[in-house]
C-alpha cells in the first residue's frame, strides 16, 4: 500500500543536510527548503527511513514524518508559489 507523507528536516551540518535532502529527492518532490511530499509503498519508505536514520545525528538532528490520508491529501491548501505534488502516473511492482 502506498500513502503520501510530509518529511520535514532539521539538519545541523551542512554536508550532511545536502545528503539527506539529495536522498529525499530521490522520493519525493521538495515543496518548501526543508519540507518533501513522497508518495511511498511502504517498503520504500522503511528503506528510505533507514537511509535517513543512517545518516543523522540523532544528537543534533531531526526528520519528522507526517502521513497524510486521501481526504487530508484532497484538502491541502498551498499559497505562493509551487503547486501540489502529483501522484505517479504508473507504479512498478
Amino acid at each position: 500500500m502506498s500513502r503520501w507523507w510530509v518529511v520535514s528536516y532539521d539538519i545541523v551540518d551542512d554536508g550532511r543536510r545536502q545528503r539527506i535532502a539529495g536522498m529525499l529527492e530521490a522520493y519525493g518532490r521538495r515543496v518548501q527548503w526543508s519540507v518533501f511530499e513522497c508518495h511511498l509503498a511502504s517498503e520504500d519508505r522503511e528503506v528510505l527511513q533507514s537511509r535517513l536514520h543512517a545518516e543523522m545525528d540523532l544528537e543534533t538532528d531531526s526528520i519528522r514524518w507526517y502521513p497524510l490520508c486521501g481526504w487530508c491529501r484532497d484538502r491541502v491548501i498551498g499559497q505562493g508559489t509551487g503547486g501540489l505534488s502529483e501522484a505517479p502516473s504508473y507504479f512498478v511492482i
